[in-house]
């Protein structure tokens, strides 16, 4: 299935968080509230160095995700995987003991906002910039429009329907501020942390299910498991 950011590479290394029926869903995994950082966007992920295991920072563009909940409710759908350089240190992370940490432009709302549903995990939240309920996203993305990326629809007065290229979701109408989808006013957030997942093993994309010898003998000395896959 096609993804908002395209489709997998040939020959591209991917590092992915494992499933289970038996798991958590995925709204387990987001971080409530949001957490700020002063991060400028970046195309590599990022390593960060631990005490006891090092984590991940990876960064989730706007350009294809213009809202956090259009990468959520697809990775929902099609899983979790991040591209990496055949060259990057992935023996510097653990499998199930490094997290992901995402990071999106949109995660911290710089405005008055209010939705009419409480936070679903009974947190109390001030509303302010940097204490915000990360279910809140999915509210406030239906205030904007972005031509094909992010589509929204109005269903009634208390809801709207948002179509991205590879997921279909609908949302609460927040209360504040008002929607006005005509108006291509845009609203001011903050970079900052959205969602958190372990990661897992390494995929491998080649139409033969051929890993080259360098990069299998490399990941022969970690505790990755990798799979090679068609697409």
């Amino acid at each position: 299935m096609k993804r908002a950011c395209g489709s997998r590479t040939e020959d591209g290394l991917y590092l992915c968080v494992n499933v289970s029926p038996y798991g958590k869903p995925i709204e387990y995994f987001l971080l409530d509230p949001t957490k700020p950082c002063d991060l400028k966007p970046f195309r590599t992920p990022i390593i960060v160095e631990g005490k006891e295991h090092n984590d991940i920072a990876i960064y989730v563009g706007k350009q294809f995700y213009p809202f956090v909940p259009d990468f959520i409710e697809e990775c929902r759908i099609q899983g979790i995987s991040r591209r990496i350089p055949k060259n990057f240190p992935f023996e510097r992370l653990t499998p199930y003991k490094s997290r992901m940490f995402f990071v999106h432009e949109r995660a911290i709302p710089k405005f008055d906002y209010h939705t009419e549903r409480a936070c679903p995990r009974k947190i109390k939240h001030s509303g302010k910039c940097g204490d915000t309920c990360v279910f809140d996203l999915w509210h406030l993305s239906a205030l904007e429009k972005i031509k094909e990326k992010h589509e929204v629809a109005v269903l009634d007065e208390d809801h709207v329907v948002v179509t991205t290229p590879s997921v279909k979701y609908s949302v609460n109408i927040p209360e504040k501020p008002q929607i006005n989808l005509e108006q291509k006013k845009t609203y001011k957030y903050q970079i900052g942390f959205f969602a958190c997942f372990f990661v897992g093993h390494l995929e491998y994309v080649n139409k033969e299910k051929k890993i080259p010898e360098n990069l299998k003998k490399r990941i022969k000395e970690t505790n990755f498991d990798v799979k090679a896959v068609t697409e």
